[in-house]
């Protein structure tokens, strides 16, 4: 089974799991921050955590909304270890150019399943 890393801000609450329900569904298995990394650890615990399920993941998946910093540095490892990379534009700066240059594509919400289904 393929696992996704979706790269997605708390902040998004309701959205973050219908993503998740939305790729599972697919017949891949989702990792992410939302899910897996606790939030009750030290800073340096947390990141270790995340860039762990980045790196043990065959697809970087990253919600454009909302988005700041965090993301940036994870879609800049996920670009580095050459990782197929794909943001969902829900409000994508192109003027963020080393996130969303980083990315093999940028795809509409209503994209997602066509888009992952071609990658299993």
């Amino acid at each position: 089974m393929k696992k996704v890393f979706l790269c997605t801000p708390h902040k998004l609450g309701d959205l973050n799991h219908e993503l998740i329900r939305r790729i599972t569904t697919l017949g891949f298995e989702v990792v992410c921050a939302v899910t897996h990394s606790p939030q009750d650890v030290p800073f340096d615990q947390m990141f270790k955590t995340n860039v762990a399920l980045i790196k043990e993941s065959d697809i970087f998946v990253a919600v454009l909304k909302d988005y700041g910093k965090d993301l940036t540095a994870e879609v800049g490892m996920a670009y580095a270890w050459n990782m197929t990379t794909i943001g969902i534009d829900f409000d994508a700066k192109k003027d963020d150019v080393m996130s969303y240059y980083a990315f093999n594509m940028i795809i509409r919400p209503e994209e997602l399943e066509s888009t992952l289904a071609r990658l299993l």
